[in-house]
C-alpha cells in the first residue's frame, strides 16, 4: 500500500538530486516512474552512449523513456531500438533505415542513406513519402517527435525521414504502437508514435568523432562534444554531415548524388527542485530521385522516350539503370529547424509542473525537369517549395496521490502551411519561370489551430497492478485561403485556368472526445500481462495539387482509429543467461475509419479521391538479451493482415481487398560478440533482415490490387576493433575501427512496386509494373575517436 507519508521522502530525495522521476511522467508510453523503478531499471539503450563514455546523463527523462524497466511497467506496446539495431542501419543509414529493425515496420525508398526520402509503415499505417506514386492509403497517420517535440506538419500530416538523417546523434528510438496514452499524444497518433531521443547533456565532459567512407563514394562524419556539469549547467553539441552517389546508374554518367546534415545543441540547468533546458535542432537531406523502372520491357518506353532509344527496364537497360539527367531529373530536399524549451518543477512533495514550448519551420524543395520524349513540354520544369511554420505550448501537472498518479493538462499549436508550386517552361514559345509559371501553379494557405486537454490516472490498487484510464478533449480548426491570384499575379492574369486552388476561402472546426485505458498486471516480478484500448482522430491531409479545399469542397469528417493491443512482457535484469533480457509479444487490432485518399498524376494534377475503412491486425514480437556478458542478441518478428472493409472510388467498390504496401511479415535477427585479443576489444557482428510479400497498388484503377510484390531478405556483417590508448595521448580514451558489409550476397530485390497509369513514362506503360530497386552490396569503413 502507498500513502503520502511513504511518498514524501521519495519526492524530497528527487528534488534534492534535481532529477524528477516520481512526479514527472518521464516515458514515451505515458506512465510515471518511481524512484525505486529508476534504481531498478536496466542501463540499456537509454544510457548506453553515456555509459560507453564513462558518463551519465542529466535530467534523464528522455533516457528513462527508453529503459527496459519503464517499458515493462507500461500498459502500452512499446519497442526501443538500441545501439545494436541503430548500428544495423550502417554508418551512412538514417532514421528510416534504423526504424526498419522494429517489429511491424517496413520502409521503401529510392536511396539508401539518411539524405533521401522514405515511406515508413508501422503495423501497416504509413508516414513519409518515398517520392513515388500509389498505395500511400493512410499516409501521415503516425506522430513523430524529436526530444519530445512534434515534427509533423499538422496540415499535410507529413514528416519526412531526411529530417533525422544522422543516427549518430541519437541515444535511441522509441516506437509506441497505437495512439498511446493522452499525456504523450499529439495531433496525428492514428497508428502510433515514433520518438527520436537525441544524446543528452552529461555529468562528465567528453567528446567523440566518427568518420566513414564506402561504396558509391559515400562519406559521413558525426561528432558530439559534452561540457559536463558546470555550476549545474551542462551542454551538448552534436552533429553530422554526409554525402553519397546513388547505386542507380545513368547512361550519361550522372550519379544522382545526395547529401545531408544535422546539428543539435542542448543545454540544461539542474536546480534543487527541477530542471530547465533549451534545445535547437537543424537538419536537411537532399537527393536526386531516379525514375521508377519497369520490371519488363514495354514498347515505346525507352531511355529518352523516343522510338530510336534503347528500351528502359530492369530486363534490358540494367537492374539499377536510370534515365539520363538531360531527359529527367528531380532534386528532392527537406529541411527542418526547431527551437524549444522544457521546464520541470516539483511544486511540493506531491505536485510536479511540466512545460514544453516550441517553434518549428519545415521547408520542402522539389526541383523537377521532365523532357522525357524530348518534346519540350509546357510543364518542362517543376519548382515546388511549400513550407510550414508551427509554434505551440504544452503544459501539464503530475500529481502523486495514494494509489494514483494523475496527469492533467493540455496543449495548443498554431501552424501555417503554404502549398506553393509552379510548373513552367523557360523556352520559346512559353517563356515561363518559377515566379511566372505558364503551366499549372498553386499557392494556398492552410492555417491550423489544434487544442487538446487531457486527464489520465494511473491507478495502483496493488503494487503489481496498474490501470490507466484517460480521456482527451480535442478541437481542430482549419482555415483555407487561396492566394495564387496574389502570389502568382502575373501568371494568374495570363493563365487563370491553370490555378490548382480553384475553390473560395473556407474553414472547418471539429470537437471530439478520445477515451483510452491501459492495464499492466505483474503476477510475477519478471512477467507482465498488458492490454490497451484507445481512440484517436486527425485531420485528413491537405495540400498537393488539389483535393480538399483546393479542388474538392471541404465536406468531411475527421479520420478516426480505434486500437486494441494486448500481450505479455518478460524482463530479467540478471538471471542465468538472461542479462538485460526483454521480450515483448503482442496482438493488435486497429480499425481506421473515415479515410480520405486523394490521387494525383505525375504532373501534380488532382485526379480524384477515395473513401476508405481499413482493418489492421497482427502479432508483434521483440527480444533483446545478453546471454553472457560479452554476447548480445536481438530479434524482431511481425505477422499482419490488412484489408479494406470499405473502399470506394469513382463509384466502384473494392471492399475486401488487401491494403497495399503492407508486408505479410517482417523479421530480423542479429548478434554481436565481444572479446579481447592482445588488449584490443574485437566485436564481430552478423544480422539478417527479411520483408515479406505485399500487395501493390494499381494507379490505373486508383485502387488496391491482388497483385503481389515478392518478399526479400539481406545478410549483413560488421566487425569492430576498439584500441585503448592507455594515456599515450592526453584526453584520448580509445580509437575504434569498423567495417560494415550490407547485403553481403548482393541480392537483387525491389523495395517498392506499383501498377502505373501511364502518366510517368507514357507509351504503352499503363497497367504495367514499375519498381524501385533496393541497394546492392555496399561496404563501409569507419574510424571513431573517443575523448
Amino acid at each position: 500500500m502507498r500513502s503520502n507519508m511513504k511518498l514524501r521522502p521519495v519526492v524530497v530525495a528527487l528534488m534534492a538530486s534535481g532529477v524528477l522521476l516520481s512526479s514527472v511522467p518521464v516515458m514515451a508510453d505515458g506512465i510515471t516512474a518511481s524512484t525505486q523503478s529508476a534504481k531498478n531499471s536496466s542501463v540499456d539503450v537509454g544510457q548506453v552512449n553515456a555509459a560507453a563514455q564513462g558518463t551519465s546523463t542529466l535530467g534523464s527523462r528522455e533516457a528513462q523513456s527508453l529503459s527496459q524497466k519503464t517499458r515493462f511497467d507500461s500498459g502500452q506496446s512499446v519497442k526501443v531500438l538500441d545501439k545494436h539495431e541503430l548500428a544495423a542501419a550502417g554508418p551512412v543509414g538514417g532514421s528510416a533505415q534504423a526504424l526498419s529493425y522494429a517489429p511491424g515496420v517496413s520502409v521503401s525508398s529510392y536511396g539508401y542513406t539518411g539524405s533521401t526520402k522514405t515511406s515508413i509503415s508501422v503495423n501497416g499505417i504509413k508516414q513519409g513519402w518515398g517520392g513515388f506514386s500509389g498505395g500511400q492509403i493512410d499516409n501521415g497517420s503516425l506522430s513523430v517527435t524529436f526530444d519530445g517535440v512534434p515534427m509533423v506538419n499538422p496540415s499535410s500530416g507529413l514528416w519526412e525521414s531526411p529530417q533525422v538523417p544522422q543516427n549518430g546523434i541519437l541515444q535511441g528510438i522509441g516506437i509506441t504502437y497505437g495512439p498511446g496514452n493522452p499525456v504523450d499524444r499529439w495531433y496525428n497518433n492514428i497508428g502510433g508514435q515514433i520518438d527520436f531521443v537525441p544524446l543528452q547533456p552529461t555529468n562528465k565532459a567528453g567528446a567523440s568523432i566518427k568518420m566513414s567512407y564506402g561504396s558509391y563514394d559515400a562519406k559521413n562524419i558525426v561528432f558530439n562534444v559534452r561540457t559536463g556539469s558546470i555550476d549545474g549547467w551542462s551542454t551538448i553539441l552534436a552533429g553530422g554531415s554526409g554525402s553519397s552517389n546513388s547505386y542507380r546508374q545513368t547512361p550519361d554518367g550522372f550519379a544522382n548524388p545526395s547529401y545531408n546534415y544535422a546539428w543539435f545543441l542542448k543545454t540544461r540547468k539542474t536546480f534543487s527542485n527541477g530542471d530547465f533546458s533549451l534545445g535547437a535542432y537543424l537538419a536537411k537531406g537532399s537527393g536526386y530521385r531516379p525514375v521508377s523502372i519497369p520490371l519488363n520491357p514495354i514498347a515505346g518506353v525507352t531511355m529518352d522516350g523516343t522510338p530510336n532509344s534503347p528500351l528502359y527496364s530492369q530486363a534490358t537497360s540494367g537492374y539499377y539503370s536510370s534515365l539520363p539527367e538531360n531527359v529527367w531529373f528531380k532534386q528532392d530536399g527537406n529541411t527542418t529547424w526547431l527551437v524549444y524549451s522544457k521546464l520541470n518543477l516539483a511544486l511540493d512533495s506531491m505536485v510536479g509542473l511540466h512545460n514544453t514550448l516550441w517553434y518549428r519551420n519545415g521547408h520542402r524543395l522539389h526541383f523537377h525537369y521532365n523532357n522525357y520524349g524530348l518534346s519540350n513540354p509546357k510543364n518542362l520544369y517543376e519548382y515546388n517549395n511549400p513550407h510550414t511554420d508551427v509554434y505551440g505550448d504544452k503544459l501539464w501537472f503530475s500529481v502523486a496521490l495514494p494509489y494514483n498518479d494523475v496527469d492533467v493538462g493540455g496543449f495548443f499549436l498554431n501552424s501555417r502551411y503554404n502549398s506553393r508550386n509552379a510548373f513552367y517552361n523557360t523556352n520559346p514559345p512559353y517563356y515561363g519561370s518559377a515566379s511566372v509559371p505558364n503551366a499549372h501553379y498553386r499557392s494556398d494557405y492552410f492555417d491550423q489551430t489544434d487544442l487538446a486537454a487531457f486527464i489520465q490516472d494511473r491507478i495502483s490498487p496493488m503494487g503489481n497492478l496498474h490501470i490507466t484510464p484517460g480521456v482527451r478533449f480535442i478541437n481542430y480548426q482549419t482555415r483555407y485561403t487561396p492566394a495564387a491570384q496574389s502570389d502568382f499575379a502575373a501568371a494568374y492574369a495570363l493563365y487563370p485556368q491553370n490555378n490548382q486552388g480553384a475553390l473560395p476561402t473556407a474553414s472547418n472546426s471539429f470537437t471530439k472526445v478520445e477515451p483510452s485505458v491501459d492495464f499492466n498486471w505483474q503476477p510475477m516480478k519478471w512477467l507482465a500481462v498488458f492490454a490497451s484500448y484507445a481512440q484517436a482522430y486527425k485531420e485528413p491531409q491537405v495540400g498537393g495539387g488539389g483535393g480538399l479545399y483546393q479542388a474538392t469542397p471541404p465536406i468531411y469528417s475527421l479520420e478516426k482509429s480505434a486500437d486494441y493491443n494486448a500481450g505479455i512482457k518478460i524482463h530479467f535484469r540478471d538471471a542465468a543467461y538472461l542479462h538485460n533480457f526483454f521480450l515483448l509479444a503482442s496482438f493488435y487490432h486497429l480499425h481506421y475509419t473515415n479515410q480520405y485518399i486523394p490521387f494525383y498524376d505525375a504532373n501534380g494534377n488532382y485526379l480524384g479521391d477515395a473513401n476508405g475503412d481499413s482493418i489492421y491486425q497482427g502479432v508483434n514480437m521483440a527480444l533483446e538479451d545478453d546471454p553472457i556478458y560479452n554476447l548480445h542478441v536481438f530479434a524482431n518478428l511481425n505477422f499482419e493482415k490488412a484489408t479494406f472493409a470499405h473502399y470506394v472510388t469513382g463509384g466502384v467498390s473494392y471492399d475486401g481487398l488487401p491494403v497495399s504496401n503492407v508486408p505479410s511479415s517482417t523479421f530480423n535477427i542479429g548478434t554481436a560478440y565481444s572479446y579481447y585479443l592482445s588488449g584490443v576489444l574485437l566485436e564481430p557482428r552478423i544480422w539478417y533482415q527479411y520483408t515479406g510479400a505485399q500487395n501493390i497498388f494499381n494507379n490505373n484503377t486508383t485502387a488496391p490490387s491482388q497483385q503481389k510484390m515478392p518478399g526479400y531478405g539481406t545478410v549483413n556483417l560488421g566487425f569492430d576493433s576498439t584500441i585503448p590508448t592507455r594515456g599515450s595521448i592526453p584526453g584520448l580514451k580509445d580509437v575504434k575501427l569498423s567495417v560494415d558489409v550490407l547485403n553481403l550476397a548482393n541480392n537483387r530485390y525491389n523495395e517498392f512496386q506499383y501498377i502505373t497509369a501511364g502518366g510517368l513514362l507514357g507509351g504503352n506503360s499503363a497497367g504495367q509494373v514499375l519498381a524501385l530497386p533496393g541497394a546492392p552490396l555496399t561496404v563501409y569503413g569507419s574510424i571513431a575517436v573517443n575523448f
